[in-house]
């Protein structure tokens, strides 16, 4: 993973953790027998860090700053059990004019879950978080 690390933590795919999330995100997959995360649970692994992002890395405004767009891609699966080996970076971090006229910026940040034990890569969490500017 290129670019400077913001941070890295372990994370243990616990299945309480995740039957809570696929009930809240009403997963028709927790009927099975099997259990297997929703394909959006490692949101789940990264909502702390988010926060400490918007907070403290990036010292954005809240009340300026809109979720832009999020997407996950799978290399593995990720199981119930598994400790994941987490690190996030900041990808691009620019300012660009709005068609509507003022200032935005706008940070792309990934978040890489791997494998602990083994360092294979099973996801990528891509986000991009969007600061208007103040008025003026």
């Amino acid at each position: 993973m290129s670019g400077d690390t913001l941070e890295e933590w372990d994370f243990l795919v616990e299945e309480g953790k995740v039957r809570e999330f696929a009930r809240a995100v009403r997963d028709p997959s927790w009927q099975d027998s099997v259990p297997v995360p929703p394909p959006t649970f490692p949101v789940v692994a990264s909502a702390a860090f988010v926060e400490r992002l918007v907070t403290q890395y990036l010292d954005l405004d809240r009340s300026r700053t809109v979720h832009g767009e999020e997407r996950f891609e799978y290399f593995g699966p990720i199981r119930i059990g598994q400790v994941l080996r987490c690190r996030a970076r900041k990808v691009s971090d620019e300012v660009k004019t709005g068609k509507r006229g003022g200032r935005m910026r706008i940070v792309t940040t990934e978040v890489e879950f791997a494998e602990r034990d083994t360092g294979e890569l099973l996801c990528r969490e891509t986000m991009v978080s969007i600061e208007k500017e103040a008025a003026s």
